[in-house]
């Protein structure tokens, strides 16, 4: 358009602040509810709008929590004897009602499906439950108690589920291996895709390449089921029919990404819930951060009055998008943030369309956003698509070659096996007998699992950020 962020007159636009929420004032925490609240892990809303918290109780994870080989070392503590899932009234923070105790070791994610029925993961379990509106009344578990596993039934440290209208859900399976597993609304093992590995340096990492599947959001407006990559500092969003790569979400803001949401608000937002890495000196803040579903901008973010998160673990948006929830491990602590009223009042059951924002403000947009953000760096986006341009074409030419000389000096039985390799990590599509049914959840039918590149062992409280060189564990 002719115009330099200099000589625009932004003095009655201020769209950094379209997006902005604030740490709500009635909302009774960073106090604990009571003594019984141990670290939370996860938080969901239901369709009625109340809070599902699912915390530890007693129990706290570090680096002697497992084994080397995944195996909870501590089982003979039997199971936890507080109430882990705890209900909370949205206006005021009060607890409505709590269930669940003597029946976890290690809880993690939470998810409050259309129907109400709360889907649990827990860790040290290794196993995905999913229980009916009613509380305890437990009408679904996946894989093995205590056994950890790369087959289609059974789970390694399992973080994360997202369910879609029709019943379908997806597990980030998690800690160890490192994919994402579809399954339909009976419990069938569809398809599954992903496996771990560690890049390091400025390497790019592929995109069915993760490093720890921390959480998962649906976004069925647009087909996609996305994946907060922790480690990899990145959102990925794949196909929900097929699990095919979409897009990813710039890496460059991020540094550890716990948690996404997504809320079709304005046309679509993701809500992105980033940590520091303790290791490095940073200005990074551990903050949320908002953007447009649709150009993938940052277009807000939002952080406790006291500057910053302390170790924020998992994140949830109300149904009708207007206020956020975020758990924190170490205060124990969930805190609420709320959309501005007049923010409310333009944005809501309204879609970016209708705003007609011209590009002049929306170059404004991304301006305020980075200049109010601290911690944030403009997306360089056309310059990565420019290295991944010029990587592809190099990477065309050598295969090219590659296979030429492959013709001739291997068998196509070795082609073959290497081809059947390589497809193994990519989305699969499984048949009936394959994987999980109601009918057999601790189904002994053993299947080859994904080859894992290597794997780091990070606890989730304040010692996840200490390992050494003895928590890494590669395999062939």
């Amino acid at each position: 358009m002719g115009h330099t962020l200099d000589n625009i007159d932004n003095s009655n636009v201020d769209f950094f602040h379209q997006f902005h929420l604030h740490e709500s004032s009635e909302w009774p925490f960073p106090q604990q509810i009571d003594n019984s609240i141990g670290q939370i892990s996860g938080v969901s809303i239901s369709k009625d709008n109340f809070v599902y918290i699912f915390h530890r109780g007693d129990r706290e994870w570090n680096q002697t929590t497992f084994f080397e080989n995944n195996v909870y070392r501590e089982k003979h503590k039997g199971p936890i004897s507080e109430q882990v899932v705890v209900v909370l009234d949205p206006k005021n923070g009060s607890v409505i009602k709590r269930w669940g105790s003597h029946r976890f070791y290690m809880p993690h994610g939470i998810t409050v499906d259309h129907e109400n029925n709360v889907w649990l993961t827990d860790v040290a379990l290794h196993q995905v439950f999913k229980f009916g509106p009613n509380s305890e009344d437990l009408l679904m578990a996946f894989g093995t108690a205590f056994v950890p596993g790369k087959d289609l039934d059974k789970f390694c440290k399992p973080t994360s589920v997202a369910v879609t209208t029709s019943g379908e859900f997806y597990v980030a399976d998690g800690y160890c291996n490192s994919r994402i597993i579809k399954f339909s609304a009976e419990g069938r093992v569809l398809l599954e895709w992903g496996r771990s590995t560690i890049v390091t340096g400025e390497m790019l990492v592929p995109p069915y390449q993760l490093w720890i599947p921390h959480a998962l959001t649906l976004a069925e407006d647009k087909e996609l089921i996305c994946v907060a990559d922790r480690e990899n500092s990145r959102v990925l969003c794949f196909n929900t029919n097929n699990g095919t790569f979409n897009f990813e979400i710039n890496p460059q803001l991020f540094q550890r990404l716990f948690s996404v949401a997504y809320s079709p608000m304005a046309g679509g937002l993701f809500y992105v819930l980033n940590d520091k890495n303790m290791d490095v000196i940073t200005d990074t803040l551990a903050q949320g951060i908002v953007i447009n579903a649709t150009s993938l901008e940052v277009i807000g973010q939002f952080h406790p009055k006291d500057n910053e998160f302390s170790r924020p673990h998992d994140m949830a948006v109300s149904p009708d998008g207007t206020s956020v929830y975020v758990v924190e491990l170490i205060r124990s602590h969930i805190r609420k943030f709320v959309l501005d009223s007049d923010i409310q009042n333009k944005f809501l059951n309204k879609s970016v369309d209708t705003l007609n924002v011209s590009e002049q403000e929306l170059m404004l947009n991304k301006y305020n956003v980075l200049e109010n953000c601290p911690g944030l760096r403009e997306n360089s986006g056309k310059q990565i698509l420019l290295i991944m341009l010029i990587i592809a074409v190099g990477l065309f030419f050598t295969a090219a070659i590659f296979v030429t000389v492959l013709i001739y000096t291997r068998t196509k039985s070795i082609a073959h096996r290497k081809d059947a390799a390589f497809s193994r990590w990519q989305p699969r599509t499984l048949n009936a007998a394959d994987g999980f049914t109601l009918g057999n959840i601790f189904n002994k039918k053993q299947r080859a699992g994904f080859e894992k590149l290597a794997t780091v062992e990070v606890s989730e409280d304040d010692d996840d950020d200490d390992y050494d060189d003895n928590d890494l564990n590669v395999r062939a």
